[in-house]
């Protein structure tokens, strides 16, 4: 027992001393939330979900078979989205080979989707607006592995004569030999030649084992059932699981055993009728991630005077644990998950936090059609804003009218209230295929008083290359548009990619409780400011009531119009071109700002960050009201230095009413070596802040180079470390250090995950 606490100390001093020698990025809540992959006809849709709000804007590459894809996104509800490193790992699935998502990715507002090998795919925004889907064309061997019994298949006559396959050629090892084999059986499955198909995988087999034997011989058996040899298939099969009982594909293997063998018995008790679809499927499945990044940073500002400060801005561990359990029996899907967040804060004042993004129960009948979701999730739909724990029903009237029936409590911190909610929404569609939609009620209280109360509705359009999401939100209670945003995408047959946006909302959701970020309530009679509903109405002004704190909810609550065009093509077969324009407004109230001001220290409070002096300026800069124009422009290109690596070059300017900013970001992704990843960046910005914000006018310049470093250990255990230097140069708004300002800040991580 001594033993045992003597290396977990030693353990314990290592990672704390191995902490110290590299400083790190600040820290903030997570983004990314869940992976899931449904399969439709020809393809297998892969939703990547978001905690927040996401748009869609490019990828990268366009139309083209790839292991890794970027994905670029904007996030409306962030001024600067988290820079937390962030994975989410594929759950299990037969249809598409392993991947992971991480974010960000090459230091953009982007996610990096790497597979294990390269697939075919096409993206589309989802019909919430907080995820997207990679749509991967499925191959005839994945569709046909499917557990459904058909009725005897006649052989297929031969379309040429077999001839004799051609031999190895000279110098070419088995291996590659036998790789070229099983490629060519493929395109002969393909062309639906199967005694083709079968001669050469026969002949792959035939061969010493190599790296291609595993995926030819369960290839050759449900080659041998397409052609209608279901005795062969069947015995093929069997030599499978024996040389493979634990094989990628034996799952598969013997499902389709269990197919063979019920087709076997139907066609002995009498003549199979028409195609019947038989499930029987009995598997159970855990699987998720446990990570741990020790952050740490520091800063030093040297003034015009020669005088120094030092600040310690960071020291936190960070631990992450994702974990689903999954069982499938027959027509039941059941999970169990639970995502949790831990940060333990080793500055002298700093506060540890825990957090848990999601623990719940979820139940799925797919023949009644029904789901049942109990605990902490996250509603991305029906009006149901963020994260809550409750009850999520769902019930299918007909194959194309589902109705959601919602309630629970929106799950916050720091807070002297509690907002509980109900909702039903109807899913309807598809309509010919491509039109769907979403209509939905929600009723929102705190303190027994209506907090919100919205109708709305979403309508989406997906075709071949073309997309239309469309999205509104109406406050009956305060008969106001919450939100009206329209989304299209539309790719052209020269892989030229168009995205257009037309967003209008309220900043932040409309609430009556946004009445509190009012400042008034700092004023007598205020001894303090209310931290509730309940508090304003009883320690206020004489004669406040229900419609005053409406109308200042109104009042703190700012309008954000955003209009958006963009584009991106493939050039070349190397690099791919893309850029937009937006235009912005932002408009409200004068007392709206500061509401706003307040709202987001709240918000980054709750996250573990403070803002600055400066940071609030900037903030109060970005909600001036007036006209803000930003123009984007975006290369990516592959080979570019290295061989196989990914380069991106980043350019923009915005210029708004009270602020100015150029920005360029040079990045490079590549892999010396099998294990090795190299992810290296440069960030050069230009920030100008008028001095009509009521400050000091400013005039920042920023040098910012990072590198970033991982090894994959095992095939699921990867460690990987971060440096970074950011450079600013500038005069100081602070009335206390005034004069030019140069800060100097260090940062970086190390830290190690285990997918399991």
């Amino acid at each position: 027992m001594l033993e045992n606490m003597n290396i977990t100390k030693k353990l314990y001093l290592i990672s704390v001393l191995a902490s110290l020698l590299v400083p790190t990025l600040a820290h903030a809540e997570r983004i990314l939330d869940k992976i899931e992959i449904e399969q439709t006809k020809t393809e297998a849709d892969i939703h990547i979900e978001f905690l927040t709000q996401v748009r869609y804007l490019r990828h990268f590459p366009v139309d083209k078979e790839a292991s890794r894809v970027q994905v670029f996104l904007e996030f409306p509800n962030y001024k600067t989205p988290p820079t937390q490193r962030e994975f989410v790992n594929s759950p299990p699935s037969d249809l598409v080979p392993s991947f992971a998502v991480n974010f960000p990715d090459q230091k953009t507002n982007s996610i990096g989707v790497r597979f294990k090998k390269p697939v075919k795919f096409r993206i589309t925004p989802d019909s919430s607006g907080r995820g997207i889907i990679l749509h991967v064309l499925l191959d005839k061997a994945s569709a046909a592995l499917e557990p459904v019994i058909e009725a005897p298949v006649a052989p297929i006559a031969k379309l040429e004569p077999l001839g004799e396959v051609v031999a190895k050629p000279e110098g070419m090892s088995d291996n590659d030999y036998a790789g070229k084999l099983v490629a060519e059986a493929r395109i002969a499955r393909g062309l639906g030649n199967y005694p083709k198909a079968i001669q050469l995988l026969n002949a792959a087999l035939n061969l010493l084992p190599h790296g291609h034997s595993q995926e030819a011989q369960e290839l050759i058996g449900n080659t041998r059932e397409k052609n209608g040899e279901s005795a062969k298939a069947k015995a093929e099969y069997e030599a499978y699981l024996k040389l493979y009982p634990d094989g990628d594909g034996a799952t598969r293997v013997r499902a389709r055993l269990a197919v063979i063998d019920a087709a076997t018995q139907v066609s002995s008790a009498g003549a199979p009728k028409a195609k019947k679809a038989i499930r029987d499927i009995h598997e159970t499945t855990v699987y998720g991630s446990w990570n741990q990044y020790m952050y740490e940073a520091h800063s030093h500002d040297y003034n015009i005077l020669g005088n120094s400060r030092n600040r310690h801005d960071q020291s936190s561990l960070v631990s992450t644990i994702d974990l689903t359990a999954r069982s499938r029996q027959n027509e039941y899907d059941s999970k169990i998950v639970f995502r949790n967040t831990q940060t333990m804060n080793f500055l002298p004042k700093g506060e540890d936090r825990d957090r848990t993004q999601a623990a719940y129960a979820e139940v799925i009948n797919n023949n009644v059609d029904y789901l049942v979701r109990v605990g902490r999730q996250n509603g991305n739909s029906g009006g149901v804003l963020g994260r809550f724990d409750g009850a999520w029903l769902r019930y299918g009237l007909t194959p194309k009218l589902r109705v959601n029936v919602v309630g629970g409590t929106l799950d916050e911190y720091k807070i002297d209230y509690r907002r509980h909610f109900y909702g039903v929404n109807f899913d309807i569609g598809p309509v010919n295929e491509k039109w769907s939609g979403n209509a939905f009620f929600v009723n929102q209280e705190v303190d027994h008083l209506t907090d919100r109360r919205a109708v709305g509705g979403e309508l989406r359009y997906f075709d071949n290359g073309r997309s239309f999401y469309s999205l509104v939100d109406y406050d009956t209670m305060f008969k106001q548009v919450n939100t009206a945003m329209v989304q299209g995408n539309w790719q052209t047959e020269d892989s030229t990619n168009y995205n257009i946006l037309i967003d209008h909302r309220k900043s932040p959701v409309l609430q009556l409780i946004n009445s509190l970020s009012d400042p008034i309530f700092t004023a007598a009679p205020y001894i303090t400011q209310p931290k509730s509903l309940r508090q304003a109405l009883l320690m206020g002004q004489p004669g406040l009531t229900e419609s005053g704190l409406r109308e200042s909810a109104i009042k703190q609550t700012l309008d954000t119009n955003l209009v958006l065009f963009g584009a991106t093509r493939q050039f070349t077969p190397r690099w791919q071109f893309g850029g937009d324009i937006q235009y912005s407004r932002v408009s409200g109230s004068p007392g709206a700002t500061e509401g706003a001001i307040l709202l987001a220290e709240k918000a980054a409070l709750d996250a573990g960050l403070f803002l600055s002096e400066l940071d609030k300026q900037n903030l109060r800069g970005a909600f001036t009201g007036g006209n803000t124009w930003t123009y984007h422009a975006q290369a990516v290109g592959l080979d570019t230095i290295f061989k196989d690596d990914t380069s991106l070059i980043s350019a923009s300017y915005t210029n708004g009413p009270t602020n100015q900013m150029q920005l360029l970001v040079l990045s490079n992704v590549m892999v010396p070596r099998e294990k090795w990843r190299l992810d290296s960046s440069l960030k050069l910005l230009r920030l100008g802040q008028d001095a009509a914000t009521g400050s000091l006018a400013t005039v920042q310049y920023i040098v910012s180079p990072t590198i970033r470093a991982s090894y994959r250990l095992r095939e699921k255990a990867t460690i990987e470390a971060e440096v970074g230097l950011e450079v600013t140069n500038g005069n100081s708004s602070d009335l206390t250090n005034p004069g030019h300002l140069r800060t100097l800040r260090d940062f970086s991580f190390i830290g190690y995950r285990l997918d399991l």
